[in-house]
């Protein structure tokens, strides 16, 4: 979408006006920079916020912070119980109105319908009565007194509680109107910690006006939010999660509604994407805007885990598909080559590079220096894989790769070794393989030599250019997730830097597997 230079001063001013409010709003409170943020969003989005958690955790702070966003906000806060009635959420029935004019109306003013920041805690308590008027008001910001129908001003709702709604009690359509779900933890880092302990008072901060949102100027902003732009590999992205989703729906058919997501929540949820852009100083939404619906698809507690596979994943769902393709087309073009190699005289000593007197160096090994024990050579089928482990070796510092038997031999290391894992391994000409990848054997004293070009009919060129087109992709996708996203929290990034990462590695073993493959076949 092109912007015009005045648009673009317009969005930039804004992006550093919501960064400094989030940093004036998050003095005093610990490890919540997360919640906060979204909580910010959500208001301006004018979407409704649930936070998961144990009591002492913030909860209701995050509530009154959020008030000094607005000027001159209205708030209304509340406890629930099992036995609150409406009356205390949306005000006493008016007697003088039912006396002289025989009309039954509340005396709205000072509670929920007159709020424009709401906090209800405990929410799951609520009766019938009181989750139907909730209803009303989270789906049209209305609430009908009596004859009469009046507009509420709320910005936003936060509720909270230590569980979640429980089944087959009708809670379900108050639950689906929260667009946003966060699990709000006790503070984990122990220095933080400390330094809440040892923090003078707990007095909110002033929020200069200079930051304070008036309602035009909200309006003003929302109405730019709904410009932004949706490109398409958002799009693309969102269309992946929603495959993943239907998959876990099939292979669970019991508990599929745990992850049916409604078209009402997906508009809903890419609106909170937008404004997400927009406040950030974007006029399109980003990929990085995607990770907020980490908070935005589960419902239930056990499905998290799982919702942050189907939102991380759909990030590197193209790469590593194309990884996989890959991978698949190697295993036609070697598949029978190393059995058919593998049957040469055992290798000699002056053939290969010794290290150590007992070590042979596998070259290219992706994960760096490794070393097999020449001796065990003899311990390794050819026709079929055999077990094997493979370790760090802090002493040598290489990763050391060896066999073990059905019978246990050298499995007593896999639990004291550092990095253990189990492999599968198999001989072939001068080298190894090791789970499926081909690796040679370094030879001693051998010189550099300039790769010759493949000839034009090799079945390795289009393999070459299908990585070549996968690292492209994915230097793009890192490209794409440097843009500023205000409210991503530090815990999201980094599950999304560790997605990566190992994305990364996968394209250099898959590199690695293409060049040994190639020379396999030579």
């Amino acid at each position: 979408m092109k912007k015009k230079e005045g648009q673009q001063f317009e969005i930039e001013s804004v992006s550093k006006r919501v960064e400094q409010l989030l940093r004036c709003l998050g003095e005093g409170i610990y490890e919540k920079e997360g919640v906060l943020a979204m909580a910010l969003l959500c208001a301006v989005a004018g979407e409704s916020i649930f936070l998961l958690g144990p009591p002492g955790t913030a909860k209701s702070m995050v509530a009154r912070r959020l008030k000094m966003v607005f000027s001159g906000a209205r708030t209304f806060e509340y406890l629930m119980s099992r036995f609150s009635t409406p009356d205390e959420l949306f005000g006493p029935v008016s007697l003088a109105k039912l006396r002289e004019e025989n009309k039954y109306e509340r005396q709205v003013e000072g509670y929920l319908p007159d709020a424009e920041v709401v906090f209800l805690d405990e929410i799951w308590k609520a009766g019938p009565a009181i989750q139907n008027a909730l209803l009303t008001v989270l789906n049209e910001r209305i609430y009908r007194n009596g004859s009469e129908t009046i507009r509420v001003p709320m910005k936003v709702l936060i509720a909270a509680s230590n569980e979640l709604p429980a089944e087959d009690e009708g809670l379900e359509a108050l639950w689906d109107r929260f667009l946003v779900r966060m699990v709000s933890n006790p503070i984990a880092n122990e220095r933080t910690f400390y330094k809440m302990i040892r923090a003078q008072g707990s007095a909110d901060p002033a929020v200069p006006p200079e930051l304070v949102l008036g309602n035009d100027e909200l309006l003003a902003w929302r109405q730019s939010i709904r410009q932004v732009d949706i490109p398409d590999d958002v799009l693309h992205q969102v269309t992946e999660m929603r495959r993943r989703l239907r998959l876990l729906m099939s292979a669970d058919k019991e508990k599929s509604l745990d992850y049916y997501i409604s078209d009402r929540r997906w508009k809903k949820a890419l609106g909170l994407l937008q404004a997400s852009a927009w406040l950030s100083g974007r006029s399109e939404v980003g990929r990085i805007d995607c990770l907020l619906l980490i908070h935005c698809l589960w419902n239930k507690a056990e499905c998290i885990e799982k919702i942050l596979d189907v939102v991380l994943d759909a990030f590197t769902a193209p790469v590593e598909l194309g990884i996989n393709k890959v991978n698949l087309s190697i295993d036609k073009l070697v598949r029978g080559k190393v059995t058919a190699t593998a049957k040469p005289a055992a290798p000699s000593e002056d053939d290969f590079q010794v290290v150590d007197y007992f070590f042979w160096k596998v070259k290219n090994f992706f994960q760096g220096n490794c070393l097999f024990l020449r001796t065990n050579y003899n311990h390794i089928a050819s026709a079929k894989p055999t077990p094997g482990l493979l370790y760090f070796d802090d002493k040598r510092m290489s990763w050391i790769v060896e066999p073990f038997d059905d019978n246990g031999l050298f499995a007593n290391k896999k639990s004291a070794r550092k990095g253990a894992r189990s492999v599968n391994l198999q001989r072939c000409k001068n080298g190894i393989v090791i789970d499926e990848v081909p690796y040679l054997f370094a030879l001693k004293n051998a010189e550099p030599q300039t790769p010759e070009p493949l000839p034009k009919d090799s079945p390795f060129i289009p393999l070459m250019e299908q990585f070549d087109g996968l690292r492209e992709t994915f230097d793009q996708l890192q490209s794409d997730l440097r843009v500023p996203c205000l409210f991503a929290s530090p815990d999201d990034l980094k599950l999304l830097a560790d997605r990566l990462k190992s994305t990364e590695q996968q394209l250099g073993e898959l590199g690695v597997r293409l060049s040994n493959a190639q020379k396999l076949m030579d």
